[in-house]
C-alpha cells in the first residue's frame, strides 16, 4: 500500500498544484517577452523610418534645387552621425551610373550597391525595404525615390536602438522571470498550505481508522480559509462524530452481551458435565449432552474472541509474561481437541522433544489461546478421515509451534488476507460458520509476544507456523 503512495505522489494535487503555476509564469513570461520584443521592433524600425524620410523629403529637394550635388559632401558632414548608426546614401543618374555614394562608417558594406565610375547597375524599385547587414547582424531601413529629373535617390539608416532596447528588455525579463519563479513557489506553499492542510487531517483521520479499526472519540477538527474545503471539514468532523458515538453504542452493546450470555453458557455446561456422571444415563441422552459441551466451548471460544477483538481496537494488547511449559500448553489444548478430532475421524498428533519439558516466558493464556484457535481451525476445515499436527520445536532463543492439517486449503490470492480481522476465505464460509477472528488474534498475541506468525498452504493442506522467542520483550 504504501510503495504504491510513494509512486503516486507524482499524481498529488500538490504536484499538479505546483506545475500549473510554473507553467502559467512561464507561458505569461513568454508572452510579454514575445509582445515586448515585438513592441520594441515597431517602434525602433518605425522611428528608423521618420529619420529616413525626413532626410529623403530634405535632401530631394535640396537635389531639385541645386542638380549637380557638388555641396552633397558638406552637407552631410554636418549631421555628424553617431558612430552607432549606419547611414548610406546612394544617388543613380537616368543611365543608370552611380553618381554619388556616402556610407557612415566607411567600413560598412552595402550589398548591390556598386562604387561611382563602375558599370550601370539594375534600377532598384520604388518605395521602403529592409536591408540586413550580415556582417553586423544589422537591419536598416532603405527608402527609394526618384527625382524630378529621373535620378533616383536611396537613402538608408539603421540606428542601435533597437538592439539596445531589446538588451534592455532581456535582462529585465531576465529579472522579471526569477521574480516570477519566487512567485510561483511562494503561491504554490502558500495554496498547498490553505487547500491540503485540511485534506491531510482528514487523510490522516482516515488512515488511522483503516490501520486502527477505530474512530477517535475526539476527532481533529478540520477548518480552512477556502469555504468548500471548510464546508467539507466541517461535514467530516460530524460523520466522525456521530460514527464514534455509533461505533461505541456498539461496543458497549457487544461487551454486554459477551458478558451476559457468558454466564448462562457455563451453567448450561457444568449442568451438562453434572448430569453426564449419572451411570444410568441414556446413550443418546449422553451423546446430546457431549454435544451440548463441545457448542459450549465452542460458544465460549468465539465470545473470548469478541472480547479480545474489544481489546485489540485499542491498538495494545496488554501480556503478562511469566515461565511457563508450552509443552503442557500443547498436549492440555490436545486433549480438549481430542473428542473434536474423533467424532470426526480425524487424526490429532503432536511431535514434542521427549527428553525435556521446554519453558518459556510469556502470558500463558495468550500462548493458549494462540495454540487452540490453530488447531479449533484446523480440525474445523480438515474433512473426515483427515490428519491433524503439532509439532514443537527449539533452538538457542526462541521456540517453534507448527500446526499442519489436510483441510480444504487456502488460495494464494487469500492467503495474505487471513491475518485480517473479520476476514474469511471463500471456502472457509462454504465450511462452516465463524466470525474471522480467530486468526488475527493469533497473529496480534503472537506479535504481542515479540514472535512473529507464517501460514502456507495448498489444496493438500495448510500450515501454520509460530515463533516465539524464550523471554519476550517488555
Amino acid at each position: 500500500m504504501f510503495s504504491k503512495r510513494k509512486a503516486r505522489r507524482l499524481l498529488s494535487f500538490a504536484m499538479y498544484l505546483a506545475t500549473g503555476y510554473v507553467v502559467v509564469y512561464a507561458l505569461c513570461t513568454a508572452v510579454m517577452f514575445y509582445m515586448g520584443n515585438r513592441v520594441i521592433t515597431l517602434s525602433a524600425r518605425n522611428f528608423d523610418k521618420q529619420n529616413v524620410r525626413a532626410d529623403c523629403e530634405r535632401l530631394t529637394e535640396l537635389l531639385e534645387t541645386n542638380p549637380s550635388g557638388n555641396w552633397m559632401s558638406e552637407e552631410l558632414a554636418l549631421e555628424r552621425y553617431p558612430p552607432s548608426t549606419i547611414f548610406a546614401l546612394r544617388i543613380i543618374n537616368t543611365l543608370g551610373y552611380v553618381e554619388y555614394i556616402a556610407i557612415t562608417p566607411r567600413e560598412t558594406q552595402m550589398p548591390g550597391w556598386g562604387k561611382i565610375g563602375e558599370g550601370p547597375v539594375d534600377f532598384p524599385n520604388l518605395g521602403w525595404e529592409e536591408i540586413i547587414l550580415s556582417d553586423t547582424d544589422r537591419i536598416i531601413q532603405m527608402h527609394t525615390t526618384q527625382i524630378s529629373d529621373g535620378r533616383i535617390l536611396q537613402i538608408a539608416k539603421g540606428s542601435l536602438l533597437e538592439k539596445n532596447q531589446k538588451q534592455m528588455m532581456s535582462r529585465n525579463m531576465t529579472l522579471f522571470m526569477l521574480f516570477s519563479l519566487f512567485l510561483s513557489i511562494f503561491s504554490t506553499l502558500f495554496m498547498i498550505f490553505i487547500t491540503l492542510r485540511p485534506i491531510n487531517k482528514m487523510t490522516k483521520s482516515i488512515r488511522s481508522i483503516i490501520d486502527t479499526g477505530a474512530f477517535e472519540s475526539n476527532p481533529q477538527r478540520v477548518k480552512s480559509m477556502i469555504s468548500e474545503l471548510d464546508t467539507l471539514g466541517s461535514q467530516f468532523n460530524i460523520m466522525t462524530e456521530k460514527y464514534a458515538s455509533l461505533i461505541q453504542a456498539m461496543r458497549e452493546t457487544m461487551d454486554n452481551v459477551a458478558h451476559d450470555i457468558r454466564t448462562p453458557l457455563s451453567r448450561i455446561r457444568g449442568a451438562s458435565e453434572f448430569a453426564l456422571k449419572t451411570e444410568t444415563l441414556p446413550e443418546p441422552l449422553a451423546n446430546t449432552l457431549v454435544d451440548i459441551i463441545e457448542d459450549c466451548d465452542h460458544a465460549q471460544l468465539q465470545l473470548q474472541n469478541l472480547l479480545d477483538s474489544r481489546e485489540m481496537e485499542s491498538g495494545f494488547v496488554k501480556i503478562n509474561p511469566l515461565p511457563f511449559s508450552l509443552s503442557k500448553i500443547i498436549n492440555t489444548v490436545a486433549d480438549i481437541y481430542s473428542l473434536i478430532a474423533e467424532e470426526k475421524s480425524i487424526t490429532l498428533t503432536t511431535s514434542l522433544p521427549a527428553e525435556e519439558d521446554i519453558q518459556i516466558k510469556g502470558d500463558q493464556n495468550r500462548v493458549a489461546r494462540i495454540v487452540s484457535n490453530i488447531v479449533d481451525n484446523a480440525l474445523k476445515y480438515t474433512p473426515d478421515s483427515g490428519r491433524v499436527g503439532i509439532t514443537l520445536t527449539q533452538n538457542a532463543d526462541s521456540v517453534t509451534v507448527q500446526v499442519s492439517d489436510t483441510g480444504i486449503g487456502i488460495s494464494a490470492d487469500e492467503l495474505s488476507l487471513v491475518w485480517q480481522r473479520l476476514y474469511r476465505s471463500e471456502q472457509a464460509r462454504k465450511s462452516s460458520k465463524g466470525l474471522g477472528l480467530g486468526m488475527n488474534i493469533v497473529k496480534l498475541f503472537t506479535e504481542a509476544h515479540g514472535g512473529r506468525a507464517e501460514i502456507e498452504s495448498s489444496p493438500a493442506g495448510t500450515v501454520v507456523t509460530i515463533t516465539l522467542p524464550k523471554n519476550p520483550p517488555a
